[in-house]
């Protein structure tokens, strides 16, 4: 049996692979993750009982990406060469390509963004396969290959997650209770250069008026700002997904969580003047979630959707058209996996 690093750089990797390791465990594979100390991501790998071992703790200043670039990839290095992987996963990185090169092992990359194409041309020369959504726009070139899913269904399809309104009880909600999930972005990301989402202004207003029909739980990345700190309410980070899926809407300005609520069945409002292919594709193809470029008009989006009646209904629905046409990625990853575990040069 053959040994996996799997390398984490944000907290929806984890999710991205906890269950991809853990088929791969139950076929006789040994695993490990390789993480970056950033967020909640040490706290998601603890709770889901994933082994790992640190890379590096992401600083800030003016030359920290630089210097996270090469730390970490040596790190990595390290980790794999300790560790005696037969083959390297992440999401497309070029700290995790490069010690794959060096060691002369096999690295799956993936990736569903864009608009990263720095990144792309960091660690396109290192992959062995380039593993992408079928809606992904982008041409990686002959390493790439797509399936028709989302990343997000590695965790949220209903063969692998069932939401339980138990996860309620702890912040006072009960199964009916109007509520409201909103993430706000730090905007610190490479790619998050010049972007933009909700005003200060815009913020205040969403929040008033969610606040008028409902309980907010209100998700930060980096600094809260102080008057918005009532309606910050701390929980285990395991738990977002049974909160999206039965939350009234979800508004923000990450990616992630909005495609989350939308493959949920929850309505979805994502506010930020990047875009991505399996966005539009919940927008345009199954109408789950709705993409806007500035405030204003998603903040006219919410009171649309507050006024609609049988909402969840309306989007189960939609989710199941969506679900008729998408695969589990996690089946089809670890079997992508295997194949180069028995020939590295294998592509599908």
């Amino acid at each position: 049996m053959a040994r996996i690093l799997f390398d984490v750089g944000h907290p929806a990797h984890v999710h991205l692979f906890r269950s991809a390791a853990r088929l791969m465990q139950q076929q006789g594979h040994t695993i490990l993750f390789s993480a970056l100390d950033r967020e909640i991501i040490l706290e998601l790998l603890d709770r889901f009982d994933l082994p790992y071992k640190v890379t590096y703790k992401r600083r800030k200043g003016r030359f920290a990406l630089p210097a996270e670039l090469v730390l970490r990839t040596l790190s990595t290095t390290r980790i794999a060469r300790q560790f005696k992987a037969d083959l390297l996963m992440s999401f497309g990185n070029p700290t995790v390509g490069c010690p794959a090169w060096l060691l002369g092992k096999p690295y799956i990359a993936l990736t569903d963004t864009e608009h990263a194409k720095e990144q792309h041309a960091l660690f396109k020369p290192f992959a062995t396969v380039i593993a992408t959504p079928d809606v992904f726009s982008a041409d990686l070139g002959p390493k790439q290959v797509r399936y028709p899913g989302y990343h997000e269904l590695a965790f949220l399809h209903p063969d692998v997650f069932t939401p339980d309104p138990a996860y309620l009880q702890p912040l006072g909600l009960t199964l009916g209770d109007p509520y409201f999930v909103v993430r706000f972005v730090a905007w610190r990301a490479t790619h998050d250069v010049g972007q933009r989402g909700f005003t200060l202004d815009q913020k205040r207003t969403l929040l008033r008026e969610l606040s008028q029909r409902g309980r907010v739980l209100l998700s930060v990345e980096g600094d809260v700002d102080p008057e918005f700190r009532p309606h910050v309410t701390p929980f285990s980070p395991e738990i977002i997904h049974h909160l999206l899926a039965y939350a009234a809407l979800y508004v923000g300005e990450g990616a992630s969580m909005a495609s989350e609520a939308a493959v949920l069945g929850t309505p979805s409002v994502y506010v930020n003047t990047l875009t991505l292919g399996y966005i539009l594709d919940l927008q345009d193809h199954y109408d789950l979630l709705f993409w806007f470029t500035e405030g204003s008009a998603a903040l006219e989006k919410v009171r649309d959707l507050l006024a609609t009646p049988d909402l969840k209904a309306v989007w189960s629905q939609r989710r199941a058209a969506l679900l008729r046409d998408k695969i589990n990625p996690t089946p089809w990853l670890v079997d992508l996996a295997n194949h180069l575990l028995e020939d590295p040069h294998y592509h599908p």
